[in-house]
């Protein structure tokens, strides 16, 4: 254990030590006893002046009086706190408080180094003294997820005694109205404080409190609920969101009757809502909205992927100790059995919960694809009006090119013939006119072709203007129509 301790004192150093107060649990096991009692079972909150004498059980919080004459066979002592990992650990006891902790709950050393692991872990330590005697200890951390749970338990089990002494930690863990049960109860399962929650699980087993699986399966399993109800519930109504804002997904339930457009429905919330229109291909006021929407949910997804795979591996670690640990535990073999059956159950649940997260996001990837095709499509059609005004800046100067050389020869025979409507040999003294008296022709003639000349060069331009606008509508009426497979097309 001397090896955990290289580091120790730097991990002391980077947490921040937050004095918030605790909450503890002691459930004393008795042979034959299998209700909750006010001799048996305890829990409460405790100040920092309070947690010496917790820890030695002096005081108020001395060993309660039972009217067994049996001594208990094992039992649980629980202390909990509050703590978070954001930019650094954060935990909810001063420094002084957490060596009185691992001291007298005989915490193991990797118990500060796992609070700085934001992905999860699992360990398993055992060690023997003649003092001491054979102790194991388990370490486990979940990942951090806060619509999840972020919590850490590490616990240490006396083989001879039978009793198992342990730390919880977690991000609003504790549950700060302890005494209103009815209430709390009435509360989705998400919502109530993993403290709540675990000390409900430990009062309905009394039976098994001296195992040292007990808390392990019953944090997995606390986890395993909160994963459900949350990949299941608001991960996959945020997902068919997206999904129906693009307006390209249309199965199941939705084939039929969209199941967001009501008022009250969850929608994504944006700027530019007014433009978001159902099944219509989104254009530009809408694609970075969407681009930003669909990655952001992706990547919630992906570190949401991280607690199914923990659960599962976490769990099959469990199992492990299970099938491993049967001969070390003998005395515990009887509820072994109920122990197995409940973490193979977690397996199955979380590899299929993890199944889920996977298909969540592969539609998450899926939708992304589309956006961009739809970015593609946009700018295909962007393309083809360019192409089309080209187009038809370069067929007005084929016209009037066309033209100009049509009327070429005639200028020039004009230009030939027009020396005779002036005579420059007339004297001036005479009084004649030089401008000869048939000019008038060039301009009879002259002014009217000009007209018919820019008269039918502007019917031609409208004529063909028309012609693409028409091309380029019917282009894109043919790209917006659904395609229809060739099986429906008789």
């Amino acid at each position: 254990m001397g090896m955990f301790n290289f580091h120790k004192h730097e991990i002391e150093r980077n947490i921040e030590w937050k004095p918030t107060g605790f909450q503890f649990i002691e459930a004393w096991s008795f042979p034959n006893v299998n209700e909750v009692t006010s001799w048996n079972f305890r829990h409460g909150c405790l100040e920092s002046s309070q947690l010496k004498e917790w820890l030695q059980q002096t005081g108020k919080f001395s060993t309660p009086s039972y009217p067994l004459s049996e001594q208990p066979n094992g039992g649980i002592r629980l202390l909990i706190c509050n703590y978070t990992l954001f930019e650094r650990v954060s935990l909810g006891m001063s420094s002084e408080d957490y060596k009185l902790v691992e001291a007298g709950l005989a915490l193991h050393p990797a118990t500060l180094s796992a609070l700085e692991v934001n992905g999860g872990m699992f360990s398993r330590y055992s060690w023997y003294t003649r003092q001491q005697g054979h102790r194991t200890s388990i370490i486990l951390k979940a990942p951090q997820k806060y619509e999840i749970a972020n919590y850490m338990l590490s616990l240490t089990h006396d083989t001879a005694s039978q009793w198992t002494t342990a730390l919880l930690v977690g991000e609003d863990i504790i549950d700060l109205f302890p005494l209103m049960e009815d209430y709390r109860s009435e509360l989705p399962f998400r919502a109530q404080a993993p403290g709540r929650t675990i000390r409900t699980s430990l009062a309905q087993s009394p039976d098994i409190w001296n195992n040292p699986l007990t808390l392990p399966c019953i944090l997995v399993t606390d986890h395993l609920k909160r994963l459900q109800q949350y990949c299941t519930g608001p991960l996959t109504q945020q997902v068919m969101v997206i999904e129906e804002h693009l307006g390209v997904t249309t199965v199941g339930r939705r084939n039929q009757v969209p199941r967001f457009r009501g008022s009250t429905n969850r929608r994504l919330q944006s700027k530019d809502a007014d433009v978001l229109n159902l099944g219509i291909p989104v254009n530009r006021t809408q694609t970075h909205f969407l681009t930003v929407s669909i990655n952001s949910k992706l990547t919630s997804i992906l570190f949401t992927k991280l607690s199914p795979k923990w659960n599962y591996e976490a769990s099959k670690f469990l199992l492990n100790i299970v099938n491993e640990s049967s001969g070390e535990w003998h005395r515990q073999n009887s509820h072994f059995n109920q122990i197995r059956e409940l973490i193979e159950h977690n397996v199955c649940l979380a590899k299929s919960i993890e199944d889920h997260v996977l298909c969540l996001q592969a539609r998450m990837e899926l939708q992304l694809d589309v956006l961009y095709s739809f970015v593609a499509q946009s700018d295909n059609r962007l393309n083809a009006r360019l192409a089309a005004s080209t187009g038809r800046d370069s067929t007005s100067m084929k016209i009037l090119a066309f033209i100009t050389t049509i009327f070429l020869p005639g200028t020039f025979i004009a230009t030939l013939f027009s020396m005779d409507m002036f005579d420059w040999k007339s004297a001036p003294s005479d009084g004649s006119s030089a401008v000869s008296s048939q000019f008038w022709i060039y301009w009879a003639t002259a002014v009217p072709l000009t007209a018919v000349t820019l008269g039918g060069w502007a019917l031609w331009w409208n004529f063909e203007k028309h012609r693409y606008d028409v091309h380029i509508t019917e282009a894109v009426h043919r790209a917006d129509r659904p395609y229809k497979p060739w099986w429906r097309k008789r």
